[in-house]
């Protein structure tokens, strides 16, 4: 999915949730240049906290990233 689906998506899901990319970062915890990087492209997200905030938006949003990206290098 690219940058532009991937925001679409994310847009949708927030528009039905009620809530903004910042509303829904403090809600959930995370740090809201995390999660716009990650929309953004800007992080591949493969470890850390970033790696985190990519599950956590997936579980919300479905599946935005390539599958190979949100898994870890060495389980």
């Amino acid at each position: 999915m690219d940058k532009e689906q991937r925001k679409k998506m994310v847009a949708h899901c927030l528009v039905d949730l009620g809530e903004t990319v910042a509303s829904w970062s403090a809600k959930n915890g995370l740090h809201q240049k995390i999660v716009t990087d990650l929309i953004d492209g800007k992080l591949k997200g493969t470890r850390g906290v970033s790696l985190a905030t990519k599950r956590k938006m997936e579980e919300t949003f479905g599946n935005l990233f390539d599958e190979n990206e949100t898994k870890q290098r060495n389980p």
